[in-house]
């Protein structure tokens, strides 16, 4: 395990505070150059709080994918109508995109250091 299950469910509550802050902040004074690729940015920290949360809560894996993609639609939904940002249906395919990397990630990691653990 690579960080304790208290750490990582801390970790992935300050990630999802700085998130959910970020994502529905006004950045009509940030240039847009400032972030070259968003859709990037969109699955890698949503690939990270999924790495997060199986860490944190592991036997919870379809609870979390599942309410990690709502959170992404909902922070979408909420640029829209609740910001001066606009909500974009591929922001919330980029961090689907990210769940999945995660996921892909998990079970890479799961299987190497099982395989591993055999050869000893």
């Amino acid at each position: 395990m690579l960080l304790m299950p208290q750490l990582s469910r801390c970790i992935f509550v300050l990630l999802l505070t700085f998130c959910s802050y970020a994502f529905l902040k006004d950045v009509s004074g940030i240039p847009s150059h400032w972030m070259p690729n968003d859709k990037l940015m969109h699955a890698g920290v949503f690939c990270a709080l999924m790495l997060l949360w199986q860490a944190g809560f592991s036997g919870r894996l379809l609870l979390g994918i599942l309410s990690l993609a709502l959170y992404g639609g909902l922070v979408e939904l909420a640029q829209h109508y609740y910001t001066n940002r606009m909500g974009d249906w591929w922001d919330w395919l980029a961090d689907l995109s990210g769940l999945g990397l995660a996921l892909l990630l998990w079970h890479y990691k799961i299987q190497h250091w099982c395989w591993q653990w055999q050869r000893r």
